[in-house]
């Protein structure tokens, strides 16, 4: 049963990132980020690649992107993330930044 399901999830979310992967890429997102559905949702959750185990080790973070890439994240963030997404911090930072402003 726990196979099916880890398969069902495996198969969404390949279906998800081939929807988004070229919008992601155009974000600025590197492929290593997005195209794995764990190293995605800690990049969600913590805004950096990879997580912090080694922070020397940390390959891309938000603050890497221009403020436009930012911004255009926050506007993807904000339409694919579930509606809990303040529980995640990328989208809560964003949306500090960006949240009360039309566009810079």
């Amino acid at each position: 049963m726990s196979f099916r399901r880890d398969q069902d999830v495996n198969l969404e979310w390949h279906r998800w990132f081939r929807a988004h992967e070229t919008e992601l890429i155009a974000i600025g997102i590197p492929r290593e980020v997005s195209a794995d559905r764990l190293t995605w949702w800690r990049f969600v959750d913590h805004g950096y690649h990879p997580p912090a185990s080694n922070p020397r080790d940390v390959r891309f973070r938000v603050s890497d992107l221009t403020h436009d890439q930012q911004f255009r994240l926050y506007q993807f963030l904000d339409a694919a993330l579930p509606e809990r997404r303040s529980a995640y911090w990328l989208w809560a930072d964003l949306q500090r930044q960006f949240g009360t402003t039309a566009h810079h």
